[in-house]
């Protein structure tokens, strides 16, 4: 299973079990290939932070085994700013983020690439907005 964000409350996401799919259970989506490194720049942009501190925006919360899956979920700090950006900010905010960062890895056009970064964030924010709005939800990330 690819990368996936996925919006829930905390006690009933950290009950997963390890064969468990996420996606059967949570509303989730796919992290489209963006992953916990390429998401800490993002957040280290849009704080005005360094990399390092930025590192500490997604934490931890159930690691299955040491070989995965784990779930990390996303500090309220993010989950506050993200929630309020404008829909008609998301393609600057991508640009700049694919300036700024090493997005070889995902192996896509630039064109590809602009798309899935906007899709990515889109799908971020609103995640946030919602667990703003019903504040027992919280954003996580579920990896393998």
């Amino acid at each position: 299973m690819p990368e996936i964000m996925l919006l829930g409350i905390e006690e009933q996401v950290l009950s997963l079990e390890p064969d468990e799919s996420p996606a059967n259970n949570f509303p989730c989506m796919s992290c489209e290939g963006v992953h916990a490194e390429l998401r800490t720049q993002l957040y280290a942009q849009l704080m005005g932070i360094f990399y390092d501190e930025a590192e500490s925006l997604e934490l931890l919360s159930l690691e299955f085994s040491g070989n995965g899956p784990w779930v990390y979920k996303l500090d309220y700090t993010m989950i506050d700013r993200l929630s309020e950006i404008e829909e008609d900010d998301i393609e600057t905010i991508t640009k700049y983020w694919s300036d700024s960062s090493e997005m070889s890895a995902l192996g896509l056009e630039a064109s590809d690439l602009q798309e899935v970064l906007q899709s990515f964030i889109y799908n971020l924010v609103h995640f946030c907005m919602m667990s703003r709005q019903e504040p027992v939800l919280s954003v996580f990330f579920y990896s393998e």
